[in-house]
Parts: structure tokens; C-alpha cells; sequence
């Protein structure tokens, strides 16, 4: 692996954290309803070097020229998406996380885009529809400090 393919993100202690601790298994938004209140997710431009920081107002009016990683905290474990859905580029961090259950137990996490509800597994990037797959990026938290890379795509083989 080639260290230069890693990004810094920033200290884990700015990654934001959208589980929810009253109930188990919630549909959480990454919108909030107070203006004053810190973004609910943190967006990165990947056009800058170093990648920096974009509000979400900032991130919607440039979600189609440049490329953007969405990153947040979800259940005690730190996620890095594309910002924008696979499907029309429609911005993420204006969707919901959600747990993909079977039976009452939790197997995965999701996320909703809020254009057409079209759903993405956190971790694999796996789409409910089509062939549409969301990237997922690695995450490595190096004491106090995140890194992200994009995954490597695997090889077909024959």
C-alpha cells in the first residue's frame, strides 16, 4: 500500500457522531434544525490540496464540479462516503442513516439518499437498486488523528 494514497481528515475529535443513544435502532438525519448547532456531518473538497473542510450549504453548490467525501461517526465506528449519490449526484449529507435489521437484529448501517430514497450499505456500498454502488473509503484513526483513502477496486479475475 502506497502511504500517499491517504488523506488527513482531521482529529477524530471533529468527526461528528450521529448515533443516537435513547433508541437502538433509529432513522437518524444529517440535517439539523438549529442553524447555530455545528454541521451534523463533515464534508471534505478532494479538488483542494489538502482536502478542506466545506459547510453543507458550500458543499450543495459544489457537489457536481468537485469531488466531496462525506465523514461521520456512526455507532462508535468513524465513515467516509462520496458525498454525492451514484445514482443522479444528488447530495448525501441531506439523507438519512439508518440500521439494516433482520428480525430485530442489526446486521449493517444504510444511508438514504433524499432525492429518490434510494438506499447504500455503509460498508459495502451496495445499492437496494440497480447496479449503483456508493464509494466507500478506508478509514484508519493513527492516534488521534484520521486518514482516509478510497478503497481499491477489486480485480475481476478470467
Amino acid at each position: 500500500m502506497n502511504s500517499s494514497n491517504w488523506l488527513y481528515a482531521g482529529p477524530s475529535s471533529s468527526i461528528p457522531d450521529l448515533s443516537t443513544s435513547n433508541t437502538p435502532t433509529s432513522d437518524t438525519k444529517f440535517t439539523s434544525a438549529d442553524s447555530s448547532s455545528p454541521p451534523p456531518c463533515l464534508i471534505l473538497s478532494l479538488a483542494a490540496s489538502p482536502p478542506a473542510a466545506l459547510t453543507p450549504s458550500a458543499a450543495s453548490l459544489t457537489i457536481a464540479p468537485e469531488p466531496q467525501l462525506l465523514i461521520f461517526r456512526y455507532r462508535s465506528k468513524i465513515h467516509a462516503i462520496d458525498h454525492s449519490c451514484p445514482h443522479q449526484s444528488y447530495p448525501l449529507s441531506d439523507g438519512s442513516i439508518y440500521d439494516i435489521e433482520d428480525f430485530g437484529i442489526v446486521l449493517s448501517a444504510g444511508i438514504a439518499c433524499p432525492k429518490h430514497g434510494w438506499t447504500f450499505d455503509l460498508f459495502t456500498g451496495e445499492s437496494d437498486r440497480g447496479g449503483y454502488k456508493l464509494g466507500v473509503w478506508d478509514v484508519e484513526v493513527r492516534g488521534e488523528e484520521v486518514w482516509v483513502r478510497r478503497r481499491p477496486k477489486k480485480k475481476r479475475i478470467g
